[in-house]
């Protein structure tokens, strides 16, 4: 029987966290992972409402004030063997407002969870990146994701290992998710075969595959990419009958 595997998630309220919820409860070794939602306090009962879909799941909400004492969030990371960030923009600040995205209140708030998770002797951290590859960007960047880069760095610093998964950008209108294709290193799965659209359901499967199937120490210093089949907006409005907002990251 394999050891439980404690998982913190970072923005589990939104769009991407509820789908690692979901894959976690059709993971067949769902009984094994121990779950701690960390959210800020003026978004509890959101978390609450959410975990109580998943009445299966070993899983714990800790109300977080990032701009405060650390006391607590060292104290919700205890024991914890890996951070999985699922944070966005949530705030109303745009482009005009903050020079890139690490300055959002989210991607603070990783950064603090970064330096205690450190702290707390965390094994494994998975940043919110899910988008275009940003490990080769330059620091000197004007790109608005640069702060993401930056955050890669801190890890670094740190000497925590981390995972960097990217998916490219999902479809605003998402088509309903095809199981993941399984493929293996020995038997990979040709690109179209069978043909997906990589939405964050794929996404969320994705990763919590990798930690659960490869395990953390195995996927640690990682860079994987999801990428699925791309179709056009003809074959996506057939299928949802909304044409507008294709893509977004």
């Amino acid at each position: 029987m394999a050891a439980p595997l404690t998982i913190a998630i970072l923005g589990a309220t939104g769009d991407l966290g509820s789908h690692l919820l979901c894959a976690i409860s059709e993971h067949p070794r769902a009984q094994d992972v121990r779950l701690r939602i960390l959210t800020r306090p003026t978004s509890a009962e959101k978390a609450h409402n959410v975990v109580a879909q998943y009445p299966t799941l070993y899983v714990t909400v800790h109300a977080i004030d990032y701009s405060g004492t650390e006391l607590g969030l060292h104290a919700a990371l205890h024991g914890v063997d890996v951070v999985l960030s699922a944070v966005r923009d949530d705030s109303d600040l745009t482009r005009q407002d903050v020079k890139h995205s690490g300055l959002l209140p989210g991607f603070l708030a990783q950064d603090t969870v970064a330096r205690a998770a450190k702290a707390a002797g965390v094994r494994l951290f998975v940043p919110s990146e899910y988008g275009s590859p940003t490990h080769l960007m330059s620091l000197d960047s004007d790109s608005y994701v640069v702060g993401k880069r930056f955050h890669q760095e801190l890890l670094r610093e740190f000497q925590l290992p981390y995972l960097l998964v990217y998916s490219g950008s999902f479809p605003e209108i998402e088509p309903a998710a095809t199981p993941l294709p399984q493929q293996s290193a020995e038997a990979p799965i040709a690109l179209g075969e069978p043909p997906f659209e990589t939405t964050r359901a794929h996404l969320a499967s994705y990763v919590i595959e990798l930690l659960l199937d490869r395990g953390v120490d195995s996927v640690a210093g990682g860079i994987y990419v999801l990428r699925g089949l791309r179709r056009d907006r003809a074959i996506v409005f057939a299928e949802t009958g909304k044409m507008s907002g294709f893509w977004t990251v």
